[in-house]
């Protein structure tokens, strides 16, 4: 063992061995930061919205069901200053911390600027739920209305229903207050039909007051504004990002919109009707006559990547909406984490629970899977993805001849500044490239000069290809992409700077069949378009969830692409109107639309209007190319249909208590959920599987062999209905609904149960999709609930835990297959322990060996083997090697020192590791890291298990261990398969201290 405290000078001390002295002592230097950051802290007390009167002499503040908090109650003001006392007393505790928010409403707690070792000072504080460190998060028309159905004979603004007294409170980068489509203007009561009707005043159920414009201290531009009966606040939250940020030269210290987002997708919910658009249309929100409340979190810095929207502010933005009494909150903005326990997740669970509505956008990082993120992952908002409408067109390439391959291909025009647009039509010969992907000087150039280049993607940059191709004389070019997986199949939008003719990317089929042929002539043209109405937007976020595999995600899609809607004219040049794409113009229509729902069904919960939207959506969409049809991680349920979510027979409503059972049962696991809860709801019936969450939709991501799930239903139709179920059911499984039809009257609820049984035409592992839908009498309601299932060919524990130097234990398995059943064991590997301390900001740098035939080696930290061993110090870990280069092999910085890196197959030799002493107590902290590796069965565990699997059948799996040294641990890696093929993986650690 070799340990070196890093503050001494490495440079001299690391050539003193031999095998080290090629190395470069600054590879060896952890990447620490020290600056003071801003840190949410939640408070253990529950918020005002979900106070229920448990402490002596402060009355319940919860909000009766379609009420709002009433601020000017007694009980509100004692239960509120409570609340302000017991934060006072924290943040006290922590005399070096700056106070950046207060939250009260949706969440208990505060923001403040402290150091890390103040973040694990309050950490340990038994009355403090958890302490986040705050994230950056980045912002995510003229005739959806139409769309969608608004507008028609049978459409609900014929009937009125266009948001009269509804607010929608829109958490953004703030709003241009001047712009038309916002002005306190009558206008039809009946959307585009009926004599124009001034604003009333604004609803008693809003309480909000403020109207932020004018600071023009800080930018002269920042005119005075005074907010109206259609506009009826607008306030700003800048705390946060002005404690690590400047703002750019043109942005404002105040609500007013600089860059145009918030603008767009307030607009978008709650524009009025009757504006004139920038070609002469008629533009209108989705819910004209709502009220629009807009908090702007999001701001524009120096540097673009500094720019965004700091969970922070968005904390206190939520906050102060649901305390002011907004219906329904649009929020477009979010990040990549899937873990549901950020502090905004928390926020909008409360806020949902006091009746707010909230939709959010689903994330703009598609087209790969699983890149929904949060707060658009959790069950409890609506998650919106983007698809295109029948306005949205892509440039296509014609293929004249040879006949038998002559047809359109649709495409994204891209590529450098010169666009077809600006050449007009191309009429020539389609010539590949030689060589193919062009990304050298092109050795068939005679063929190449004046026809169309066809070039395959990959090997170098765009701009390489064009200008190769322009250099041999090519008018155009026709990029196809390369197939080499599942991303990399259709067109995207290419970047190619500095080039000098235009271009279009197609799909890899259309590329391959085109290039096969010897003899190709087509023609280019901006003239030439494709329609892509209902095809899901390409940059739209697709499931599964990372964050909870059951749970379906997006909810919904809504128009996204080229939606035309408000912006500001500082980043418009002047304009008041713009053309944007994301997930973010998708989120503002389902906003706009549950303004609707909620003037139409004030009775309703949040859970009931997402699930009257999911389940009468469309669900005949197409993926970004081709002819294949979306599936459930692409749309969800499907495109909204909004006529339709006003009548959807049945909905499947959940409250505050199904998304704590939830919670309990959910692999990441919020702190805001503990055992003695979950054992309490539990004790009262409620499951806390993930796949039994009462949702409109229906997921199971581990099926093995056959499982069964509830859900309940509750009418909402008039008089009593029948309803029948039918099943579409994903390919390879069976599926049984029990019982298969349902009598009610409007407010009864029942309980179904639906299982599914893999068979052997299952693909084991490949996610399989489905519908279930519920059909009334004459079929005048159609509840139609998506199925998302992914057979498994077992079911395992990830890690399991034993003490003793000799012990057994035992867990179970489930099988989705029938054959051989072997269970291995690599390891038990005693850990070879490294003692240390550090102090002070002081780390540690430990020198260890893997060696020769090393399958897995592990270098951990466990939080009992540091300092006072309650996880109330921060040691985070980093790994270098082998030598003698020693580059970053892994790293790992949880909130604890529980710290793990993992290496698979390590090349053998020596190793290092820093011991970083992020945030430890005062004075030394003592330490003892272990570096386990396996090497295939150590002979000292002995395995119990049956040795045939039968699709269905629950086994048990024994392990018994002997012989390990006491005050150690040990690793073990269980390997589940047929013999062949390893399926699943089980963790063994067995303490013997």
């Amino acid at each position: 063992m070799k340990i070196i405290r890093s503050s001494l000078l490495l440079a001299g001390i690391l050539l003193s061995f031999g095998s080290m002295a090629e190395t470069d002592p600054k590879t060896l230097k952890p990447d620490i930061r020290r600056d003071h950051k801003v840190y949410i802290v939640q408070l253990a007390d529950k918020p005002l919205v979900a106070y229920e009167g448990h402490i002596p002499g402060l009355a319940a503040t919860k909000p009766n069901a379609n009420a709002k908090l009433n601020p000017q109650s007694s009980q509100y003001r004692h239960y509120a200053d409570f609340l302000r006392a017991r934060r006072d007393t924290v943040l006290a505790s922590v005399p070096g911390a700056r106070k950046v928010h207060e939250y009260q409403v949706a969440f208990n707690g505060f923001a403040a600027l402290m150091s890390s070792k103040d973040a694990e000072a309050l950490r340990a504080r038994k009355d403090v739920l958890g302490v986040w460190e705050d994230k950056l998060l980045k912002p995510q028309t003229d005739s959806t209305r139409d769309f969608l159905g608004l507008t028609g004979f049978f459409g609900p603004w014929l009937w009125g229903v266009t948001g009269e007294d509804i607010v929608i409170g829109v958490i953004d980068s703030g709003v241009h207050p001047e712009h038309p489509s916002l002005a306190d203007t009558p206008t039809p009561r009946r959307g585009n039909r009926g004599r124009a009707v001034p604003y009333g005043p604004v609803p008693d159920h809003f309480v909000g007051e403020g109207c932020d414009f004018g600071n023009s201290e800080f930018n002269p531009a920042d005119a005075p504004f005074e907010c109206n009966r259609k506009l009826i606040k607008a306030e700003s939250f800048s705390d946060a990002f002005l404690t690590v940020n400047t703002l750019a030269d043109y942005e404002f210290l105040s609500a007013r919109d600089a860059g145009g987002h918030g603008t767009h997708t307030a607009t978008t919910a709650g524009g009025n009707y009757g504006v004139e658009g920038p070609t002469g249309g008629i533009l209108s929100g989705m819910a004209p006559r709502a009220r629009i409340a807009v908090y702007k979190v999001c701001w524009d810095a120096p540097n673009p990547d500094d720019s965004g929207c700091f969970s922070s502010d968005s904390m206190a933005a939520i906050d102060q909406a649901v305390a002011d009494g907004v219906d329904v909150i649009n929020f477009s903005v979010g990040g990549s984490s899937t873990t549901f326990n950020g502090p905004d997740d928390i926020a909008f669970l409360y806020a949902a629970d006091a009746g707010v509505f909230v939709s959010v956008s689903a994330g703009n990082r598609g087209p790969d899977s699983e890149t929904v993120g949060t707060p658009s992952g959790v069950p409890w908002v609506t998650a919106v993805a983007a698809m295109e409408d029948d306005q949205s067109f892509g440039t296509g390439l014609r293929l004249d001849a040879p006949a038998d391959i002559a047809a359109t291909y649709e495409g994204l025009e891209g590529g450098g500044p010169v666009s077809l647009a600006d050449v007009g039509a191309i009429s020539a010969n389609v010539v590949t490239t030689e060589p193919q992907d062009a990304c050298g000087p092109l050795t068939n150039s005679d063929a190449i000069d004046g026809q169309i280049a066809l070039v395959i993607r990959g090997g170098c940059a765009f701009t390489d290809k064009y200008n190769n191709a322009a250099a041999a004389g090519a008018r155009a070019i026709v990029v196809y992409n390369d197939g080499t997986g599942p991303d990399r199949m259709d067109p995207i939008v290419m970047s190619a700077p500095d080039t000098t003719i235009p271009g279009i990317m197609i799909r890899h089929s259309d590329g391959a069949l085109i290039a096969a042929s010897s003899d190709s002539a087509g023609t280019l043209s901006p003239e030439i378009q494709v329609s892509r109405v209902d095809r899901i937007a390409g940059f739209s976020s697709r499931g599964a969830n990372g964050g909870a595999p059951d749970i379906i995600k997006p909810d919904v899609a809504a128009p996204g692409v080229g939606i035309i809607a408000g912006t500001s004219p500082v980043s418009s040049g002047g304009n008041l109107f713009a053309a944007m794409n994301g997930t973010s113009m998708a989120s503002p229509h389902v906003a706009g639309v549950m303004a609707l729902l909620k003037q139409v069904h004030p009775d309703w919960t949040p859970a009931m209007a997402k699930s009257a939207l999911m389940t009468t959506a469309r669900s005949g969409l197409r993926k970004s190319f081709g002819s294949e049809a979306a599936d459930p991680f692409d749309i969800g349920s499907g495109a909204i249909s909004p006529s339709d979510a006003f009548t959807p027979g049945l909905v499947y409503d959940a409250g505050l208590p199904d998304y704590f059972a939830f919670l309990c049962g959910a692999e990441k696991q919020p702190q805001l959920v503990d055992g003695t809860t979950c054992s309490e709801l539990e004790d009262l019936g409620y499951s806390t599987d993930s796949s039994d969450l009462n949702l409109a939709s229906i997921g199971v991501a581990e099926l093995a062999g056959s499982q069964t799930i509830t859900r309940r239903v509750t009418s909402v139709a008039p008089g009593r209905q029948w309803y029948w179920v039918s099943v579409d059911a994903p390919e390879g499984v069976n599926v049984h609904v029990q019982p298969r039809v349902l009598r009610l009257k409007r407010g009864e609820s029942a309980t179904y149960r639906v299982t599914f049984t893999a068979t052997d035409a299952a693909s084991l592992g490949e996610w399989t999709f489905g519908s279930l839908t519920w059909h009334s009498l004459g079929n005048r309601y159609q509840v139609r609930s998506p199925i998302a299932l992914r057979p498994v060919p077992i079911t395992a524990p990830e890690s399991v835990i034993g003490n003793g130097s000799e012990g057994s234990l035992s867990f179970d398995v489930q099988f989705g297959y029938s054959g051989n059943y072997q269970v291995q064991i690599s390891g038990l590997a005693e850990g070879i322990a490294y003692p240390g301390a550090v102090e002070d900001g002081d780390n540690d740098l430990i020198f260890f060996e893997i060696p020769e035939g090393t399958e897995l080696s592990r270098i951990a930290l466990f939080d009992a083997d540091v300092g006072a061993g309650d996880g109330s110090d921060d040691l985070d870990l980093q790994v270098y090697g082998p030598a003698p280069d020693f580059p970053l092999v892994g790293s790992s910085g949880t909130p604890t020192s529980a710290e793990t890196v993992t290496l698979r197959n390590p090349e053998p030799g020596q190793y290092a590791a820093f011991v970083v002493d992020y945030a430890s107590a005062a004075g030394p902290t003592p330490y003892t890291l272990f570096n386990f590796n396996l090497k295939g069965d150590a002979g000292n565990a002995l395995l119990s298990a049956p040795t045939a699997a039968d699709v269905g059948r629950r086994s048990s799996v024994s392990l018994d261990w002997m012989g390990l040294a006491p005050g150690g641990r040990a690793l073990g890696l269980l390997r589940h398969g047929d013999g062949e093929q390893t399926f699943a993986e089980t963790e063994v650690m067995i303490n013997t201290q």
